[in-house]
């Protein structure tokens, strides 16, 4: 007979919350070395940023999870973002909002933007952030993300770093100019890899926790180049999920041949 123990004082986490999403989509290109913006480049037939919410769309109907997002893209992209969403009928886009002059001040704005939602997010609600250049991120990635949102206050998708990597020393003129002349820089110290970990998007947070380390920023003047430092520098532990190495960010026209074999593979299989 099978016995099982229930513990009444211990309440069960509620795995059936909506999820809320800001989609920072900003990029310029410049690295793809193309005067257009990234996230409308081509990939298998679709734009970027398309692939990014089809995922979502999927995960959506897949998983039954209310979804609510919020598009950060520049001024002179928003028309354009706006008819995307439109012809793809993704119906959970909310708000497309004009971003700032860094990542992290847009993400600030797609916070206020949530918060002005007709339905906007209560404290424990996860909110994940996801570039919008992150296209080939996959349901079991976003399934592990949204039961982290649930059960943790920041979470992060990541994957163990393959290389080993160098500290350089940063010995002011000659770092810079070592730099800047692409010489060879001294070395350090070999940090230890199986403690290394390098970090993708979604980072999930839940709100209430989201909300925080942003004003703790604007009020310490602190600047990242991701949300999960913030939570770091506000003392918030941050929980590493391990993920796909598929889950790539289209940065250099290496990852677009790369998510397109990807892309093929996925329909072969």
């Amino acid at each position: 007979m099978e016995i099982r123990k229930y513990f009444p004082n211990k309440p069960m986490p509620d795995m059936s919350r909506p999820l809320y999403l800001i989609i920072p989509a900003a990029g310029l290109g410049l690295r793809m070395g193309i005067s257009d913006s990234k996230q409308f480049l081509d990939i298998g037939g679709m734009p970027v940023l398309a692939r990014t919410l089809l995922a979502f769309s999927d995960f959506q109907k897949n998983r039954r999870v209310p979804l609510h997002a919020v598009i950060v893209t520049n001024v002179d992209n928003i028309d354009r973002t706006c008819e995307l969403v439109e012809k793809y009928h993704f119906d959970f886009v909310e708000l497309v909002v004009e971003g700032g002059a860094t990542r992290q001040d847009s993400v600030g704005c797609g916070l206020k933007a949530l918060s002005e939602l007709p339905v906007p997010p209560s404290d424990m609600d996860p909110v994940f952030v996801h570039d919008g250049a992150r296209c080939m991120v996959d349901q079991k990635t976003l399934q592990k993300c949204y039961t982290g949102g649930i059960l943790y206050d920041v979470c992060v998708a990541a994957t163990p770093c393959k290389n080993t990597v160098k500290l350089a020393q940063q010995v002011s003129e000659a770092f810079t100019a070592a730099k800047s002349e692409d010489s060879p820089l001294l070395v350090d110290k070999t940090l230890p890899r199986d403690l290394l970990y390098e970090v993708q998007t979604p980072q999930v947070f839940r709100y209430r926790s989201l909300l925080k380390v942003h004003e703790y920023a604007r009020m310490s003047g602190i600047q990242a180049t991701d949300d999960t430092a913030l939570a770091e520098a506000c003392g918030i532990p941050v929980r590493l999920l391990p993920c796909s190495y598929g889950n790539i960010k289209i940065t250099t026209p290496e990852d677009v041949v790369m998510a397109e074999l990807m892309l093929k593979n996925r329909e072969n299989r």
